[in-house]
């Protein structure tokens, strides 16, 4: 029904919104290396010698605030992008026939389901 799928689709978002809270410092660190590895072309000099030094550098340097910059938008687009990805998920799966009992063609539709929702298939 459109009330579980609403439902569902909030969940998802609040589930995926509260991932980012733990995924963003990693996030920080890793656009801060690529940008340095892009920087390196024109010979600026490297700050970080890894993920690891990043992390600790990035915290000791400018506070563990600074590893949640950026967050807020993190979280708006969790909970839109694959909150409704993960909410649509059930209600997908529902609407090819599964219906929970283990077997080859369940196991076919949940992937389709999976495969449709997927933001990474090319069509």
């Amino acid at each position: 029904s459109m009330s579980t799928l609403v439902s569902d689709i909030i969940t998802g978002g609040i589930a995926t919104s509260v991932a980012a809270i733990f995924t963003n410092p990693m996030e920080v660190i890793k656009t801060r290396l690529q940008l340095q590895g892009e920087l390196a072309e024109g010979r600026v000099k490297r700050h970080y010698k890894g993920f690891v030094d990043g992390f600790l550098r990035v915290g000791r340097e400018e506070g563990i605030h600074a590893l949640q910059k950026g967050l807020f938008a993190g979280m708006i687009y969790q909970f839109f992008m694959n909150g409704a990805r993960l909410g649509c998920y059930p209600t997908l799966k529902h609407a090819l026939g599964e219906d929970g009992t283990p077997s080859p063609l369940n196991t076919a539709k949940q992937f389709t389901a999976a495969l449709v929702l997927s933001r990474d298939i090319a069509l």
